[in-house]
């Protein structure tokens, strides 16, 4: 028998992301609600019978006293639990039962862009069977893997040559590097992002403010990962990542001019790759790549490694044509 309990302890949230291989930044507590700003967010747990089987963090956007609208699911539901066979019947039982939940009980339509990527799972023909539709016009999320079973003098063998030159550049140059989580050093951090936004002049899909605010609530297991160069004291190249679940994900990086001369992100990659493979991650997700609209950060990334990866794509699902509508409308109006 599935169930679904909503979950208000944030203890019990995190100690049970633990039980998840594919535990990722997005579905920790608070990141809907800080990082992205929604205002109504529900904590899942998903159990057969006693059994803890999903964990799905769920953003809700309804219109007032009508209560229609859309339930969504950001890179979730957590299904594949560690140490334990996973198969696709487990996740047509989750689905299925936050179908039951949003659809038939709450009139919602429901949005799932599931954490699953092609190196992984090939065949999601299971989706055609329980009333979901992939979003032909939602784009796909497609990114760079890097596999970390190999040891580090072998994954630095297997760079691209010319990346590897920089890298050995870039070490020679004389750059400190400090790490860390705290409020401190992301300041330093969006400093030298403010400085490449100002020399870039490129369109925000992030709101790296709103990601610091984020990770000063996460608990210390979970907080991001801050890497900064410096030079002269001064700080001009920075990475930030994640390490949760088996698959370390590439968050925010930024470089000024004097982080560029000295080729300061290929040390702070490095630095990244050497923590998670200590860390014990699988992965590392380069977050994310676009060769027609940023082709530099694609040949940057693609030095490091040339497996390229999608994610299974955005399904959806409702019985209620007000919701549909509603939703239909809204997203017309964020164009």
């Amino acid at each position: 028998m599935i169930s679904i309990k909503e979950i208000s302890d944030k203890t019990f949230w995190h100690d049970s992301l633990r039980e998840f291989e594919d535990a990722n930044i997005y579905q920790t507590w608070n990141f809907a609600s800080l990082a992205q700003n929604e205002k109504i967010v529900k904590h899942l747990a998903i159990y057969a019978n006693q059994d803890l089987i999903s964990l799905a963090q769920v953003r809700i956007r309804a219109v007032p006293i009508l209560n229609r609208g859309i339930a969504y699911i950001f890179n979730g539901p957590l299904w594949q639990k560690k140490n334990r066979e996973n198969n696709f019947e487990i996740l047509s039982d989750i689905f299925n039962a936050l179908r039951q939940k949003f659809v038939v009980n709450q009139k919602l339509l429901l949005r799932i862009k599931p954490y699953i990527f092609s190196d992984k799972i090939e065949n999601i023909d299971f989706i055609k069977n329980i009333d979901f539709k992939r979003i032909a016009k939602v784009r796909q999320y497609k990114t760079l893997v890097l596999y970390l079973d190999k040891d580090l003098d072998e994954i630095r063998k297997s760079f691209d040559q010319k990346w590897r030159n920089g890298l050995n550049q870039s070490e020679k140059k004389g750059l400190e590097i400090i790490e860390g989580n705290d409020s401190e050093l992301y300041k330093d951090f969006l400093l030298v992002y403010s400085q490449m936004i100002e020399r870039k002049k490129f369109k925000e899909y992030v709101n790296p403010n709103r990601i610091g605010k984020m990770n000063e609530e996460l608990n210390t297991e979970n907080k991001l990962k801050i890497f900064i160069a410096y030079k002269d004291k001064l700080p001009i190249a920075s990475i930030v990542g994640s390490a949760i679940g088996n698959t370390g994900i590439y968050l925010l990086g930024a470089s000024n001019e004097i982080g560029m001369k000295n080729k300061g992100s290929y040390l702070l990659q490095w630095e990244m790759i050497k923590w998670l493979k200590q860390k014990g991650c699988q992965r590392y997700d380069l977050g994310g790549i676009n060769l027609d609209d940023n082709p530099g950060v694609y040949h940057f990334k693609s030095g490091i490694t040339d497996k390229e990866v999608v994610d299974m794509g955005t399904f959806e699902s409702y019985n209620n044509k007000l919701s549909k509508r509603i939703v239909n409308f809204g997203e017309f109006f964020r164009r």
